[in-house]
């Protein structure tokens, strides 16, 4: 990875070379250097987590996905000015402990704990710099040495947003954005890498054992009684309260049964992203609005950046196909974790657009939308499910087929988002009666705790969202 920009500045490709992921062109010289700066900024003046219980700081995110949208300045500068209200300041790195960080044993040693985040991040930056981003991503990921294998569990933390953050630091060239990758990794827990190493260990006793469909994986989690009577919405950690306790083995089973093999990425990376895109849009309830899961929402949005990772020639075969083995592995613990929730492909076919329009007004509607970024970011997503499921609709393990479908989907994912505005004061307040959290957090935050339910598999996560109301729109026939 080679960056046309001096080190320490970023500088956004107007026509770079697409790595898989959609992105409307062409891109424009001023949304380029709008951008820009202001990632620039974001990276001098904010920590990648706004509060003490682990929040990420999403402006990169927000930013990124709405410029590949075809955002204007002014849109660009806007989700900036609504991102900052949250932010903390970053503060300057210890120098010693940065500098004690060459000593493998002392950088595990402070690994999980978001305060050294800073450390980590100047580590990484002098890493990249003298090392280069493929070397820095071997050593620290790829090699399999304990450090890499810790690091490499914590990728997986967090609801995935290391995935994005290094998927974006490879789709638009950017070292500086390796480093933030690396360093968020490295503050990451371990909690959900460490049940996937366990898959993967229960799947390297049966190394002949043939791989099977995501969709009959998930169908399996769904019907099997010992994980559902392990599930309990009341469990504050859901997989280590209720899961592992209760149903560890039928879950390290049936997560075992997803493979890749590196010849097979292309579909792989393709089946990924439509059963995402199925299991979390079609998550829904007949008598409730149209709304999406936060946590099985970054299963789509992680995975949308499985092709950057697949087509970039920094990561080799045996390593491709390991991240995406356990990307598909992470999105099925993401989705017990929701409550495995059975999705309605019905309503594909009830559901009446608010605005009846194609692609492009949707896109503009997206970047015009004020929140953290997480809705563009799963509207640019679908839109990539379309495009990389086509070859492959006809295969039985692929339940979204239509290129209709895709539209559909981003429609319902526009127009709830527009819809729960109306509504917000109300939902916040019902929010943060239930939850702690929201309490503590920011006022834009607490909008966004509420825009988004969380574990729909469970009727209880709905208590929020107003009922469907027979019609169209927002409100699907029913």
């Amino acid at each position: 990875m080679t960056s046309s920009s001096a080190w320490g500045d970023i500088r956004l490709p107007v026509d770079g070379n697409p790595l898989g992921i959609f992105e409307v062109r062409p891109l424009s010289e001023a949304s380029a250097a709008k951008t820009a700066e202001l990632l620039q900024r974001n990276h001098e003046l904010f920590h990648i987590f706004i509060h003490n219980a682990g929040v990420h700081n999403h402006i990169l995110h927000h930013l990124l996905s709405i410029y590949a949208l075809g955002a204007t300045p002014a849109q660009l500068e806007n989700a900036f000015q609504w991102g900052i209200a949250s932010q903390k300041p970053m503060n300057p790195p210890n120098v010693e402990k940065v500098q004690n960080f060459s000593d493998p044993a002392k950088f595990r040693e402070l690994m999980g704990k978001g305060k050294y985040y800073p450390e980590y991040y100047a580590y990484f930056q002098e890493e990249i710099h003298k090392k280069g981003v493929e070397t820095s991503l071997q050593e620290y990921l790829f090699k399999g040495d304990d450090r890499a294998e810790e690091m490499f569990r914590r990728f997986w933390g967090a609801y995935l947003h290391s995935p994005i953050h290094l998927g974006y630091a490879l789709e638009y060239d950017q070292p500086l954005i390796a480093a933030d990758a690396l360093a968020l990794t490295s503050v990451h827990a371990s909690k959900h890498g460490d049940i996937l190493y366990m898959a993967e260990k229960v799947a390297q006793a049966t190394p002949a054992a043939p791989g099977r469909a995501l969709l009959d994986i998930s169908r399996d989690i769904y019907s099997n009684k010992t994980i559902r009577n392990a599930m309990n919405y009341e469990h504050i950690d859901k997989l280590g309260q209720g899961i592992l306790p209760n149903a560890k083995e039928d879950f390290l089973r049936l997560l075992s049964h997803y493979r890749v093999r590196p010849d097979e990425l292309d579909i792989k990376v393709a089946e990924l992203l439509n059963i995402c895109t199925y299991l979390t849009c079609l998550a829904q309830r007949p008598d409730k609005q149209i709304r999406i899961d936060f946590f099985m929402m970054h299963t789509v949005t992680a995975t949308s950046f499985a092709p950057v990772l697949m087509n970039t020639p920094l990561i080799g075969p045996t390593d491709k196909a390991r991240l995406l083995e356990w990307l598909g592995r992470a999105v099925l613990t993401v989705y017990v974790e929701a409550g495995a929730p059975n999705p309605r492909p019905e309503e594909l076919t009830s559901y009446v657009p608010v605005q009846p329009s194609g692609w492009d007004p949707i896109y503009r509607r997206a970047c015009d939308y004020e929140d953290d970024g997480h809705l563009s970011k799963l509207i640019r997503a679908i839109r990539t499910t379309d495009i990389l499921s086509r070859p492959f609709v006809r295969r039985q393990e692929f339940p979204l087929k239509r290129e209709e479908d895709f539209l559909t989907l981003a429609h319902m994912v526009m127009d709830s988002s527009e819809k729960v505005q109306e509504n917000m004061d109300k939902e916040v307040e019902q929010v943060n009666e239930h939850s702690l959290l929201s309490k503590i957090l920011p006022a834009d935050i607490q909008r966004v705790v509420a825009r988004w339910p969380r574990c729909v598999g469970y009727d209880e996560a709905w208590y929020h969202v107003p009922v469907r109301e027979q019609g169209s729109g927002p409100r699907a026939r029913i």
